[in-house]
């Protein structure tokens, strides 16, 4: 299969070094038996964002074809309206693939994100997946459901709320910081947006580009048990993370 590897980022810094560690190892896997490429977009970082995907990205483009784009758009970095920050997410994201050298030669197009961890070996069961979207499942540095207002069971859901799935689950819509997608639908004209088609109202981008897919007749998405984790960010994650840590040593 020819793989398109996606990144979007803005202001994470400090999280690039184990996306790299990552997605390094990642490409590393695919290689095997894929032809990859890796497609990096970033917008209005002020944090030293632009400084290491470009270090990053010369690295990565020595094993496969790497393009990054870094620009300054004066958008707000998740502030303002909901509908704003979405589409601005989205707009993001259909840049990121259509920079792509041809993206109607690429099999599957698979999104991953900047601020989350995952093993590598697991993100093949996801890539190698028949499904037209396909995903593992978010948890926070506490354990719980990350990715709820993207995960959703059925079409009047607007918010995970069914625990950790322990098997393949068929879902209406998810993203959850890995997500494999079939390329077709891209090609025939599938974007990210911050409206729902069906709904006419604002909403996550991730739910969005599921209810393009089904309108599309791709409607076969599934979350897999298996687990991509976010770390610490609040205090009370961080202090929850320090007590599992030194549980563990004990």
């Amino acid at each position: 299969m020819k793989l398109l590897l996606c990144t979007i980022s803005r202001n994470n810094a400090k999280r690039l070094k184990s996306w790299y560690n990552q997605i390094n190892a990642l490409v590393t896997l695919l290689l095997e038996q894929h032809d990859v490429e890796l497609s990096i977009y970033e917008n209005d970082s002020n944090d030293g964002t632009k400084q290491r995907l470009s270090k990053y990205a010369d690295r990565l483009s020595k094993r496969c074809k790497t393009t990054l784009t870094t620009t300054d758009l004066g958008t707000d970095h998740l502030v303002g309206q909901e509908g704003a920050r979405v589409k601005n997410i989205a707009n993001a994201r259909n840049a990121c693939m259509e920079q792509a050298s041809d993206l109607n030669a690429f099999d599957k197009i698979i999104f991953v994100e900047t601020d989350v961890v995952y093993n590598p070996h697991e993100a093949l069961q996801l890539i190698h997946h028949d499904a037209d979207i396909v995903s593992g499942f978010t948890t926070n540095a506490m354990g719980q459901f990350y990715d709820a207002w993207a995960t959703r069971k059925t079409s009047e859901e607007t918010w995970w709320n069914h625990g950790i799935p322990t098997e393949n689950t068929e879902v209406w819509s998810t993203f959850n910081g890995v997500c494999v997608y079939d390329a077709k639908a891209f090609q025939e004209g599938a974007r990210f947006a911050g409206v729902n088609p069906r709904t006419g109202e604002i909403d996550c981008d991730t739910t969005v580009i599921c209810e393009v897919f089904r309108a599309m007749n791709y409607d076969n998405i599934v979350m897999l048990p298996i687990n991509v984790r976010h770390p610490p960010t609040s205090i009370k994650e961080r202090l929850y993370y320090f007590k599992q840590q030194l549980l563990r040593r004990t």
